[in-house]
């Protein structure tokens, strides 16, 4: 059942990430929500869900985007994995935590799609893809995370105490 949870309630972070977070666009960039949910996601819940949410997450991504299916599968839930693992030796109630987590997995993440996009694509240009791609998501991605790790908080404590 709860995997059911996940489903819809990842199913609607996507639909909100498509459409939603276009209209929040600052010099053409929007922030990732997904990514952030998932950091979100798996610092309160461990590694097994955060990969599950992560991989469920980048196959919804990469079915609806993606030009080769496997990239964000992969750098979503390895990314779910590692925080989850994380969390474990963290205070849930630390919000600098996630946070500081959001920023380490949205460069982790954007290193990753290009060093992927330069093998199955061929992708040069690392310098033009720091600037205008990276450090603006980055920014973006840690101011969001503040709120995204608030609303985390706040629907897994109400739901079922301290676990979404």
């Amino acid at each position: 059942m709860k995997y059911i949870i996940y489903t819809v309630i990842s199913t609607l972070i996507f639909i909100f990430q498509t459409t939603l977070c276009q209209y929040i666009e600052i010099a053409g960039v929007i922030p990732n929500i997904m990514l952030l949910f998932i950091v979100s996601f798996a610092f309160f819940n461990g590694e097994s869900e955060g990969l599950f949410i992560g991989v469920l997450m980048g196959l919804m991504h990469d079915s609806f985007f993606g030009h080769l299916i496997g990239v964000n599968i992969f750098l979503y839930g390895a990314v779910g994995y590692c925080v989850g693992c994380i969390s474990l030796y963290s205070n849930k109630d630390n919000i600098a935590v996630p946070v500081i987590l959001s920023f380490i997995a949205t460069v982790l993440y954007d290193i990753g799609f290009y060093i992927l996009n330069i093998v199955l694509k061929g992708y040069t240009s690392p310098n033009a893809y720091i600037l205008i791609n990276l450090l603006p998501e980055l920014v973006y991605n840690t101011i969001a995370a503040f709120a995204v790790y608030a609303a985390v908080y706040t629907i897994g404590n109400r739901a079922v105490g301290h676990k979404f």
